[in-house]
Parts: C-alpha cells; sequence; structure tokens
C-alpha cells in the first residue's frame, strides 16, 4: 500500500501537478486530500470554484483511489461561516458542495505497516471524544453516524473553542489547532494513539506525540510561503517527506 497524503490546498492549484508527478514516481494506491480545499488570501470564489471541480472529478474518476476529507472551510459554506470566507460566489459554491457531499469523508482510516492512522482534517481530542463522540468505547460509531448523515451533523462539527476564535467547550475534528493537541497530551494518553492532520500551518511535516502535521502549504496575506510544501508519502517501508 503506497499512499499520499495532502495538506491542506486552498485554492494552490500546483498541488493538482505535485499529485500527478508524485503518482508518477510512486503509482499511489491511496492519495488523501485533507479538506480546506477552497478560501485563501488573494484569490476568489471562482478560484474556489475551479478547486472543487479538480478534487471533484479526481474522486469521481478514481473513487476508491482519492479519499477526500472535509474540512472547517467547506463547513463554512454549508452553514457555519469562518475567516476567510470569501462571498462572490457563496451560493455556487453551497450548491456545488451539497450536491457532492457523498463524495466528501469526515474521517478516514489507514494501514501504514502495523499502524492505523486516524485522518481527519484537524485532529480528534479526548475531549472531543468524550464530550461529543460518546466516550472512548463508542467514538468510532458515532463519527461514522456523523459521516453517514453530514448535513444533519454540521453543528457537531462546527464546535471551536477560545484558541480558534471559538466559544464552544471543545474543538471538533475540523477545529482542533495544534496546541489543543498539545495541551491534552501533556497530561493524559491520548484515546486515539496515531493520527494524521492537517488545519493548522507548519513549517515543515512533523511528528509530535505519534500524530502527523502536513499542513505545509499556507501562506501569509502577501502570499508569501509559511511552510516548505513538503508531502508525506508512505511507500510499504516507510514514511518519506517529498517536496
Amino acid at each position: 500500500m503506497r499512499v499520499l497524503f495532502i495538506g491542506d490546498i486552498h485554492n494552490h492549484s500546483y498541488m493538482f501537478d505535485d499529485v500527478e508527478r508524485l503518482d508518477n514516481k510512486y503509482d499511489f494506491d491511496r492519495v488523501i486530500f485533507f479538506g480546506d480545499y477552497v478560501d485563501d488570501w488573494n484569490t476568489t470564489n471562482h478560484q474556489s470554484l475551479e478547486t472543487l471541480e479538480k478534487v471533484i472529478n479526481l474522486k469521481i474518476t478514481n473513487p476508491e483511489k482519492y479519499i477526500l476529507l472535509w474540512g472547517n472551510h467547506e463547513n463554512s459554506y454549508t452553514g457555519y461561516k469562518c475567516s476567510g470566507h470569501q462571498f462572490e460566489l457563496d451560493d455556487v459554491v453551497e450548491l456545488k458542495l451539497k450536491d457532492n457531499i457523498d463524495l466528501f469523508d469526515f474521517y478516514t482510516t489507514i494501514k501504514c505497516g502495523e499502524i492505523e492512522y486516524i485522518c481527519t482534517h484537524a485532529g480528534i481530542t479526548n475531549d472531543y471524544i468524550n464530550k461529543v463522540l460518546n466516550g472512548k468505547d463508542h467514538w468510532r460509531e458515532t463519527i461514522e453516524i456523523f459521516n453517514k448523515n453530514k448535513l444533519k451533523n454540521l453543528d457537531m462539527t462546527a464546535l471551536c473553542n477560545y484558541i480558534r476564535g471559538g466559544s464552544d467547550e471543545c474543538s471538533s475534528f475540523l477545529w482542533a489547532d495544534k496546541r489543543e493537541h498539545l495541551y491534552y497530551a501533556s497530561f493524559e494518553e491520548p484515546i486515539i494513539k496515531y493520527q494524521i492532520v492537517g488545519h493548522t500551518p507548519v513549517e515543515s511535516i512533523s511528528l509530535v506525540n505519534n500524530i502527523f502535521y502536513i499542513d505545509t502549504h499556507s501562506t501569509y496575506r502577501n502570499g508569501d510561503a509559511y511552510g516548505d510544501k513538503s508531502y508525506l508519502v508512505w511507500d510499504d517501508k516507510g514514511f518519506i517527506v517529498e517536496v
């Protein structure tokens, strides 16, 4: 099993060329996109539509190979607006997402060697498991219920605490920040031990407390790169960082 993990796209069209280039090199069995396809500094909703068209077409062409995770910026166009939301074609983006919502997933799992990794846009904290997902013995079945009935459960995925500007008691797997994961890991064992997440911009792909952080394509307001634009790859022998 060879897998490519793609951090937040945010209308960066060059990432699709990178996916094709790396796929030609590795011939991936799975390519997992970690959400936040739309919105970025100095881009428009026209570009968001183009980005959505590209990922949706990939999924339709090969639904087993391409996994499209749902991000907080997708939630922004389905009723739960966040910073960076672009209003120019608001209704059109909402319609595109809702018409194709069954092509997206709130989470997925992937076996890398002997370890199963839980992949979500932002990561799942113990706090969210205990307060929303019915505890450590039931979180899998609860998140699967959410996944099968996405539009009916968007309010539970939109939870965001003060670290990212919200006011809820805990953050969902669309909003949890790296700082939250570090905080909980400082005093309790994670219920989900191995995760791969995007959402929090990082300068380079990092592994901290068994969580891979892969959002390396973020930019500053002026368009300058924040991260090193790297990608995480699993090739049956181990993890590799590709640029």
